[in-house]
């Protein structure tokens, strides 16, 4: 097991702060051990930060299983997924997390199947087929996804109008969170220590001074607040995924599996 040491921001740090318009990024189509789909690479990586990529999986009865180096959360915005481990059914809008080194799969996908990956981090993959990355397993990794049974929406204190709900259950550490709010809301976030994705589900909104339609996000992470996200839209839905400090850990430092994780993601994408 991994045991790298997640690094809090310091003071000192400003606000890190990414904007993805992802209607205007380039799709490729690819394979990954016989599994067909097409991809947008948002968010590389390359310079330390974080890792994003949309996916849309042929329709597949058994995506393999496999882990990434790193915490991830998939937001699922459009079709299912079908998990084992009591993860019956994941519908859009849906959301999956696990830690670094946490294997999952193999797994279904089906009807227009559309997600968003969103690493901390670059993660890399590794095919648990690889009988050597199962001794690297993060045993006490959390997993965590929205529950079969929909949540009811609740009224967001200190935004009119505005209604919320959570994307996995409450008190677990990562949190998601989905938020619906007409035009011309003003959402106001604490400072996103650890990491947060804000992801337009629907609609549109402004976005450090930027338009940015769905599925565009906002990733950030420092010691300050980043600015409002002002809707342009009415029943505009925006997801507020967070990190916590643990979801830190792990990474392509790795020294058995680093390197390969890199290239095997390389290959896929």
């Amino acid at each position: 097991m991994q045991s790298a040491t997640p690094l809090r921001p310091q003071p000192t740090e400003a606000t890190k702060v990414y904007v993805i318009d992802s209607a205007n990024a380039a799709w490729k189509r690819s394979s990954s051990e016989g599994i067909h789909f097409e991809c947008q690479v948002l968010l590389s990586g390359e310079d330390g930060g974080p890792e994003a990529m949309r996916f849309r999986f042929d329709d597949c009865p058994s995506v393999y299983a496999h882990m990434h180096l790193t915490a991830q959360f998939q937001l699922l915005l459009s079709g299912a997924m079908d998990f084992p481990r009591g993860i019956k059914h994941l519908q859009a809008p849906g959301l999956h997390y696990t830690d670094h080194n946490m294997p999952y799969g193999p797994f279904a996908v089906s009807g227009g199947h559309d997600m968003l990956v969103l690493h901390p981090k670059a993660g890399g993959i590794i095919s648990m087929a690889q009988s050597y990355a199962r001794r690297e397993i993060n045993l006490q990794g959390r997993l965590l996804a929205t529950e079969e049974t929909p949540t009811e929406w609740e009224n967001l204190p200190g935004v009119p109008g505005a209604q919320f709900k959570h994307l996995i259950p409450y008190g677990h550490g990562p949190t998601g969170v989905l938020v619906k709010v007409s035009a011309q809301a003003e959402l106001k976030m604490p400072a996103p220590t650890f990491g947060r994705y804000e992801v337009v589900v629907s609609g549109s909104a402004l976005i450090e001074g930027k338009p940015i339609t769905a599925p565009g996000f906002r990733y950030s992470i420092g010691p300050e607040p980043a600015s409002p996200i002002i809707s342009l839209e009415e029943d505009t839905q925006i997801a507020f995924l967070s990190f916590d400090q643990e979801a830190l850990a792990g990474g392509l430092e790795h020294p058995v599996l680093g390197i390969e994780a890199a290239a095997a993601m390389a290959r896929s994408i």
